[in-house]
């Protein structure tokens, strides 16, 4: 059943729960430091929280989508928001390492939830032809979350400590679970996941290999922004104040980046954008090493690197669309799962990295798989147009 309304503030509500998702998600590299300090562990024990968290998701999100299709949305979301801001409780209070990875994995699980069926579930509160403008402003909240939630963790983290700050994203999402109750309407229910849809996607192989593009720059970026306040401490001696506002320059690049993306998709095609989007974080991370011991050349790295830091997603989310319409659902479910493997990679191996080698190597690996994914997007746009052709003469 759907309900088509004229009042789009009544997302506001999905857009905010969006929001502190993200936020949660995003805290934990701006606070790295403080966590390793506090809870006695090394630096990659802290990626290890990011790890768990991606894989979580990546792991159990298409699995809950399918479970979740009976529950009316307002019951769903209020119920995947509150439990959120719950396990950030339990992070909170958590007496040791062992107990914050416990909870960064219940946040994980419910938070895999609430991203996906917030837009599932502004798509039922519009007329169709608003669907679009609808869901936008849903994931609106994660971008907001992205640019302000790691320097607002790094910013907190240090000033108020990380317990606090966890408690006050528990806080924010109980409200915004109360805000989503009273706003989205009563029985709205979304169609049964297509099984028949999994089975055709996982025969389409140059769609398969565009969908690992996702998982390989990723990957790249993970290995490296997971331990970005470390990086930015030891590179440049960055302070607490400093690391914020480079990862607030950093996600305001993305946004930016994000917007050209969008403009200039329809003009030159989503791969192509996609290619000149993973060419900037290549070459960031490539020169990064050039920029120990000076801040204005970090600054300017971290500007490219978050040039094309969101513009790749939405780019790639555009050209698996593109590629197979009718696989579209299913297609962009696996993607957001291969942005989380990609995550949950890269933090491991950074991680691994970091322990053998110091911050110093972290930007070469990431560069490495950069360079990978540009060469995998080239073979997927060979093997789509050979399929066109074989489909073409057939």
């Amino acid at each position: 059943m759907s309900s088509h309304s004229s009042k789009p503030p009544r997302l506001w509500s999905l857009t905010l729960g969006n929001f502190a998702i993200g936020t949660g998600v995003m805290i934990v590299p701006g606070m790295l430091n403080e966590l390793s300090a506090d809870l006695g562990v090394p630096p990659a024990s802290i990626g290890m929280l990011i790890s768990a968290f991606a894989i979580t998701i990546c792991v159990s999100g298409p699995i809950l989508a399918s479970l979740t299709t009976a529950i009316e949305r307002r019951l769903l979301l209020t119920a995947s928001l509150a439990l959120y801001a719950l396990a950030h409780l339990l992070g909170a209070l958590a007496p040791g390492y062992v107990g914050l990875l416990g909870a960064r994995m219940l946040t994980a699980l419910v938070a895999a939830v609430f991203t996906s069926q917030a837009a599932a579930t502004a798509g039922l509160m519009v007329k169709p032809e608003a669907r679009g403008q609808a869901m936008g402003l849903v994931f609106l909240g994660w971008s907001i979350a992205a640019v302000f939630g790691t320097p607002l963790g790094a910013y907190l983290g240090a000033h108020i400590g990380w317990r606090l700050t966890m408690g006050l994203v528990a806080l924010m999402s109980a409200l915004f679970a109360l805000a989503v109750w009273r706003q989205i309407p009563s029985r709205l229910f979304v169609a049964p996941m297509d099984g028949a849809a999994w089975k055709r996607l996982a025969g389409n192989a140059p769609l398969l290999v565009a969908v690992s593009v996702t998982a390989c720059q990723a990957v790249g970026m993970f290995t490296v922004f997971s331990y970005m306040a470390l990086v930015l401490k030891d590179f440049i001696g960055a302070g607490p104040t400093a690391i914020s506002l480079l990862f607030l320059g950093f996600g305001l690049a993305g946004v930016t980046g994000n917007v050209l993306a969008a403009r200039m998709m329809d003009r030159i095609g989503p791969v192509r954008v996609g290619m000149i989007a993973m060419g900037c974080m290549f070459a960031a991370l490539l020169l990064w090493p050039a920029a120990h011991g000076s801040l204005p050349l970090a600054a300017l790295l971290l500007v490219l690197w978050g040039l094309g830091c969101f513009a790749v997603n939405s780019s790639q989310q555009v050209r698996l669309v593109a590629m197979a319409p009718e696989l579209a659902s299913a297609s962009v479910a696996l993607n957001s799962s291969a942005i989380y493997l990609g995550q949950a990679s890269g933090a491991f191996i950074g991680g691994l990295v970091l322990s053998s080698f110091g911050t110093s190597r972290l930007s070469w690996i990431g560069a490495g798989f950069l360079g990978s994914a540009l060469l995998i997007s080239y073979l997927a746009s060979r093997m789509a147009a050979g399929r066109r052709l074989a489909a073409a003469r057939s």
